[in-house]
Order: structure tokens, then sequence, then C-alpha cells
């Protein structure tokens, strides 16, 4: 079947569903293409996982009942300038496409699903995953990232008296953040009985993990690979290799549009924009891409897209956490609980005009 769109979006996470949802209130029709059937707060998934009594399933919610565009949950297989290819055989002709297909854990699925792609499905994932989580007497957390840090902290706070080791292949934790937070997370993971590795290079046989610099094996019931999310961009490589640089990220200008054609967009963790991967990093340039096509549209000049310092709120547990600012890192607990109480999730629906799903 053949599909007509003035706007393709792929990709439905906080950049593609900001885009499609602030092009909807200029009057310009989007079609939004997804592989699963459900949108989801990703950075609330940690703590669904050690404690899903918090917030239980109200970080995930259908397309359907809140999306403003057109959707078509399928995947695209190759796109060009002027068509995309679906998986289910139906082509889209746009006059713009916006590419923010996202990242993955290729082993990390608690984070970002790469099977379960209905939200009845992504919901049972969570249940099992607890299941493992519980029933597990020592954790090996891998990556000390802000996913990893982020993680060992909600199991050591959920579960007090389980092993948790968190490994890094650095030096610091979180790395590319400010020496004060990376001290501050530190000592509050340990504070809470995480032990933390550095210099790590574990790599799985058989039915541990063995750290290839050392010969160090680690036996934990449990691992998590909170490392190496790879770009989404395999559709792009039978039509479009070129607009990738060497980390598989599109080469993308101050408005966002990919480097050598005009009529392409991309944001998100899959565009090179010069700024943090974070999901509401990517909400906001959704909002801004969304104002930037609708102003070309009206033929009028939009506005740059100027990159953000970064700053972020990382939670090491239920009652700590680190906050970066461009001009200082605290751990107050009148700014930390502010994301503490619901993660942000009902701030997030806010901006996408609509409430999370009732508990």
């Amino acid at each position: 079947m053949m599909i007509n769109t003035d706007v393709l979006i792929i990709g439905g996470g906080f950049a593609g569903v900001g885009t499609a949802q602030d092009l909807a209130k200029n009057g310009i029709k989007s079609t939004l293409v997804d592989k699963k059937d459900y949108f989801e707060v990703t950075f609330a998934n940690l703590r669904n996982l050690t404690d899903p009594s918090k917030n239980k399933n109200r970080a995930r919610k259908h397309y359907k009942e809140f999306l403003k565009s057109d959707f078509i949950q399928t995947s695209v297989n190759t796109l060009n300038d002027q068509e995309a290819e679906l998986s289910n055989g139906d082509i889209i002709k746009f006059k713009r496409a916006i590419i923010a297909s996202g990242t993955r854990y290729p082993s990390m699925s608690v984070a970002k699903s790469n099977h379960a792609l209905t939200l009845e499905k992504r919901n049972q994932e969570f249940v099992e995953q607890h299941n493992k989580l519980q029933d597990a007497a020592s954790v090996l957390v891998i990556g000390g990232g802000v996913v990893g840090v982020e993680l060992a902290g909600e199991i050591a706070s959920a579960f007090p008296d389980k092993k948790v080791t968190l490994s890094h292949g650095g030096e610091q934790l979180l790395d590319g953040f400010k020496a004060k937070a990376q001290i501050k997370a530190k000592r509050q993971l340990i504070a809470q009985g995480v032990s933390i590795e550095f210099n790590r290079r574990y790599q799985k046989q058989g039915d541990y993990y063995i750290d290839l610099k050392s010969g160090q094996k680690n036996h934990a019931d449990l691992t998590f690979e909170a490392v190496g999310a790879q770009p989404n961009n395999e559709f792009l490589k039978p039509h479009l290799s070129g607009i990738l640089n060497a980390k598989g990220l599109v080469k993308v200008d101050e408005k966002f549009t990919v480097k050598g054609h005009s009529n392409l967009y991309a944001l998100g963790d899959i565009a090179d924009v010069g700024e943090a991967k974070l999901g509401y990093l990517a909400k906001q340039q959704g909002f801004h891409l969304a104002s930037i096509i609708s102003a070309d549209i009206a033929g009028k000049r939009a506005k740059a897209y100027k990159p953000n310092k970064l700053m972020a709120l990382i939670p090491t547990g239920q009652s700590s956490g680190v906050m970066q600012l461009p001009f200082a890192v605290t751990t107050s607990n009148l700014l930390v609980n502010i994301k503490q109480k619901d993660l942000f999730i009902n701030k997030i629906y806010k901006a996408f005009g609509t409430v999370p799903n009732p508990q």
C-alpha cells in the first residue's frame, strides 16, 4: 500500500513524540512509525524494575491514547530522500522525514526492550525481570554511566541485603560529569553497601563473567550490562550511509537538518546534536524541531538550536541522588526529591498534552 504524509517521523521516543505533538498544534499532518505500540518514560524504568509498587506501570502508555499524529506500528526497512519502505510492505512517501530512531542496549531489555512490542508484553517483561531480581542474592552491574549508577543505587535501596557490585571500565563513575558529581555519586553508592570496581572489562564466559585485564571472575546470580548503547541506524545504511559519522550517528546542522539532505532531519539519541543523550533534552529538541518545520512551511525564518550544557538529576536510590547544574553540583534533598516523587512521569506526559495511565 502507498501512503502519503507531509512529515514522516521514524521513532516514538521523547524526540519523535515531542515533534509530533507540537507539529499537530500548528496543524501540520505527520505520521509516526514505531515498532512498539507504546511510549514509555525510560528513565523511570529502573525503579519499575526494583520497586514496582512505587509507580507501577504509569511510565508507559499506548500511542493511540494520546498521540496527535497518525501512527503505524511497524519498523522501517530502508529510507531515501523521498520514501520509506516499511517492514509490513507499505511505502510511505513524504515531503519531510525526521529520523528519531534512538539507540538500544543489546543485552539490557529493562532499559529499552528489543522484543516486547506491545504494552501488555512490556509490563509482563518487568514482572519477570523483577522476579529474577528478587531471587538473586548477588547482582553485578556492568557500566558506571548514568544508567549503571542509577541501577546499582536502585537495587541497593530496594534490596539492602543483596550483594551489589558496580563495575566500570574507567577510573571514575559518570564519565563526562564534573568531578564533584562523580565523587558524590560514588560516596552515596558506597554508603548503601554497593561495591565499586574500576578499570574492569568483564566478558561473559559460560555462567560467569571474567575481567579480561586481571582474570578476576564474578559469579553473580544476576548481571545487567549497562554499556554499549548502539544507534538504531540499520535502515539508513542501504541508501544513506553517507550521513553517518564514525560512531554511527546522523550528522546534522544547527537546525537538525541532515547534512546534504534539505528535507531530512535527525534528533535525539540517533543524532550528533552536540549535547548529552538524555530524555528531557530529546524532548526539548523535538519541540524546537517542530517550530523549525512550522516556520519553514510558513515561509518564516527559524532560530537555530543551541545545545545545552550538561545538567542532570541522577537518583542513586529512593532517598539519595546527585544533581549537576551548569554552575554547581548538589545533593540537596529539596532538589533531589523533585524527581524522586514520581521520576518526572507526570511532567513528561503533561508536556505531551496528556496524563499517565492511572495506577
